[in-house]
C-alpha cells in the first residue's frame, strides 16, 4: 500500500490526506472541487446531473503546493497529458464561480484516467487492459459505418454512425438518425422484446457494417434490443417524417440489464461510464439547452426498479423525462409504431466493458491497478452525493445481511450462503463492537426493505469503513465506502469468487480479508468472525497512517 503513495504522485489523489463532500445544486452549474488542507484534508465535491454532458471533472488543491507538485491547469491541452480529447469551443460558465484554492485538473472522463496515471503509472500490460492504452486503442478503432459523402453535397440531416470496436467491446455514436419503435408487445415477457429499427439518411458501407453491426446469429426475439436494432438498418433518401424530434443527446440503455444484483448492475454502470467517456466531446452540448438524457429500451416491470434511478444520478440531467413518457405519450399512429429522430444518439450493447474490468473470478489482470476503475469509483461516490468526512478515530462496521425467510426462495447456490443464526451473529458482533466503542450497523435490504432506493442503499453503507458479510452480490456495495476501507468476505465453499478481492486490487486503496465459515449444522460459529473482524479493525487503522 505504501508504494502507491510515492513521492512522484500529486497529493490530491492521496485519500489519507483527502476526503470528499458532495452537494447538489439545481440552479448553479456543476462542479467538483478537491481542496487540500494541512493535516487532515477536507475536500468538497459538487456534482449535478449535468456533469457528464457539460464536460468537466473538477479537482482542486491548495495553491501553496511546491512548484513541482502543482496540478496541471484546467486549460492544459490533451497533448500535455497524453490524451486524445479535443474540447468543445463553447465557454464553460462554471469558470466564473469563485472557488477557494481551486485549480481544475481533470476536464473530461478520459482526462481523469490520464491524470490518475500521472500519479501512479500501471505496468504496460495492465495499462492495455484497464488504463489509458486501452482507451487509446479503443479510440483508434473508430470507423464510419456509412459510405463517404459524394461531391460537395451538404445536408444537415445527413446521418453518421461512428463505430468503436476492440475485442468484444462495441460502442456506437450516431448523429441525425431515426429509430422506428414498436412498443406493442407485452412488457415483462422475455420471449417477446419490443422492436427497434435504425434508419439512416445515407448509404451503408457494407464492409464496415458487416464487420461492426450486423450479427449473423440474431433471430427473432433473440439478443438484446440494442443488438437487434442495428441488425437490419434501413436506408432512407432524405429527411423522414418524425413522430418526435429529440434535439438533446440521448444514451439508449438496454432494459435487459440486471436491476437486482449489485455486481452485474455495477458492471453495467462502469460499462456506460467508459462508453460515455469515449464520445464525451461529441455529446457535450450547451449547458442549459442540450444536456444528455438516458432512455431505456422498454418501460416494462424492470423500469420500476429503483436501481435504474442510478442512471439519472450518474449520466442524465434529471429533467424527469423517462422512457415511458417518450415511447408511449402522444402517439400519432394507429399501429403502435413511432419514429423518433435523434440529433445525437449513443448506445453500447451488452456489458462488454464492465465485464472486462470487473471480473468475479481469478484472472491474469486481477492484481492490476486500473485508472479506469479508480476514476469510476471516485465518480460513483461523488455523483451519488455521498459525503466522505475526515477519517474518524474509530471505524464504523456494516454487516451485509442475507434474506433467510422462506419467501426468498433461494437457489442451491444462494442457499449454501444462508446461515440460520444470522440474527444471533449480528447481536453478538454488535455487543462486541460496543464494548470497544465502535458503531455496528446492518444493511438488510430485503423483505419490506427490498424496494429501498439505489441512492438510499448507497448512502447507508457509505457511513461505514469496514464491510463484512457472507459472499454475495451485496458485498459489492463496498464500492460506495470511502477509499482505504476494508472488506471482510466470509466464504462457505465460495472462495473461487474474486469480486471484492479484484476490485480492491484495481483501486489499490483499501484492504481485502477473507475467512472460511466454521459451521455447526446450519449455524455459523460467531467467535471466528469476531476474531477476523478485530484483524480488519487493526488493518483499517494501519491504512490511515
Amino acid at each position: 500500500m505504501q508504494d502507491f503513495y510515492n513521492s512522484k504522485m500529486g497529493p490530491e489523489f492521496n485519500p489519507k490526506r483527502n476526503s470528499m463532500i458532495n452537494s447538489r445544486s439545481s440552479r448553479q452549474p456543476s462542479r467538483i472541487v478537491l481542496v487540500g488542507i494541512t493535516g487532515v484534508v477536507l475536500a468538497i465535491v459538487s456534482i449535478s446531473f449535468n456533469f457528464i454532458t457539460n464536460n468537466a471533472i473538477w479537482i482542486s488543491t491548495q495553491q501553496s503546493l511546491p512548484v513541482d507538485r502543482q496540478p496541471i491547469s484546467r486549460f492544459a491541452s490533451p497533448a500535455e497529458v497524453e490524451g486524445q480529447i479535443s474540447y468543445p469551443p463553447e465557454p464553460d460558465l462554471r469558470t466564473a464561480v469563485v472557488r477557494p484554492f481551486m485549480e481544475a485538473t481533470s476536464h473530461t472522463i478520459i482526462d481523469s484516467f490520464y491524470d490518475i496515471e500521472r500519479r501512479y503509472k500501471p505496468t504496460e500490460e495492465c495499462d492495455l487492459w484497464g488504463g489509458t492504452k486501452f482507451i487509446q486503442e479503443l479510440n483508434q478503432s473508430v470507423i464510419n459505418i456509412l459510405s463517404p459523402k459524394e461531391g460537395n453535397y451538404i445536408n444537415q440531416t445527413q446521418s453518421t454512425i461512428d463505430s468503436y470496436k476492440l475485442d468484444n467491446v462495441k460502442i456506437f455514436y450516431a448523429e441525425n438518425v431515426s429509430v422506428v419503435i414498436n412498443m406493442s408487445m407485452p412488457y415483462g415477457d422475455s420471449s417477446s422484446l419490443p422492436y427497434f429499427q435504425l434508419e439512416i439518411n445515407g448509404k451503408l458501407n457494407s464492409t464496415n457494417y458487416n464487420e461492426r453491426m450486423k450479427i449473423s446469429s440474431v433471430k427473432k426475439n433473440k439478443g438484446t434490443v440494442l443488438e437487434r436494432m442495428g441488425h437490419e438498418v434501413s436506408e432512407t433518401n432524405g429527411p423522414v417524417e418524425c413522430s418526435e424530434i429529440l434535439e438533446y443527446p440521448v444514451m439508449l440503455v438496454d432494459s435487459s440489464i440486471d436491476t437486482w444484483n449489485w455486481w452485474f448492475f455495477l458492471q453495467t454502470i462502469l460499462h456506460h461510464y467508459v462508453a460515455l467517456g469515449i464520445v464525451q466531446p461529441m455529446i457535450a452540448g450547451k449547458y442549459k439547452s442540450e444536456p444528455m438524457r438516458v432512455l431505456f429500451t422498454t418501460d416494462d416491470h424492470k423500469s420500476s426498479r429503483s436501481f435504474l434511478d442510478a442512471f439519472e444520478f450518474l449520466f442524465s440531467d434529471g429533467r424527469e423525462r423517462d422512457s415511458r413518457q417518450v415511447w408511449k405519450v402522444g402517439s400519432n399512429t394507429t399501429n403502435g409504431e413511432k419514429r423518433y429522430c435523434f440529433k445525437k444518439l449513443l448506445w453500447a450493447p451488452k456489458n462488454s466493458i464492465g465485464g472486462r474490468l470487473l471480473v468475479n473470478h481469478k484472472h491474469a489482470m486481477g492484481n492490476c491497478f486500473s485508472s479506469i476503475v479508480y476514476s469510476y469509483a471516485a465518480y460513483l461516490k461523488a455523483a451519488m452525493h455521498i459525503p466522505t468526512l475526515p477519517r474518524p478515530e474509530q471505524p464504523r462496521i456494516v454487516w451485509v445481511g442475507r434474506d433467510t425467510s422462506p419467501e426468498a426462495n433461494p437457489s442451491p447456490w444462494q442457499a449454501k450462503r444462508i446461515i440460520a443464526n444470522q440474527d444471533e451473529v449480528i447481536s453478538y458482533l454488535n455487543d462486541e463492537c460496543n464494548k470497544i466503542g465502535i458503531d455496528f450497523i446492518v444493511a438488510d435490504f430485503y423483505g419490506t426493505k427490498k424496494d429501498t432506493s439505489f441512492q438510499d442503499q448507497a448512502l447507508f453503507v457509505s457511513k461505514a469503513n469496514i464491510m463484512i458479510g457472507m459472499h454475495g452480490a451485496g458485498l459489492n456495495m463496498f464500492h460506495f465506502l470511502p477509499f482505504n476501507s476494508v472488506v471482510v468476505e466470509i466464504h462457505r465453499g465460495t472462495n473461487m469468487q474474486y469480486n471484492s478481492r479484484n476490485f480492491v486490487s484495481h483501486v489499490r486503496e483499501g484492504a481485502y480479508l477473507s475467512m472460511e465459515a466454521t459451521m455447526q449444522g446450519k449455524n455459523i460459529q460467531k467467535e471466528p468472525i469476531w476474531t477476523n473482524l478485530k484483524q480488519a479493525i487493526e488493518k483499517w487503522k494501519s491504512l490511515g497512517c
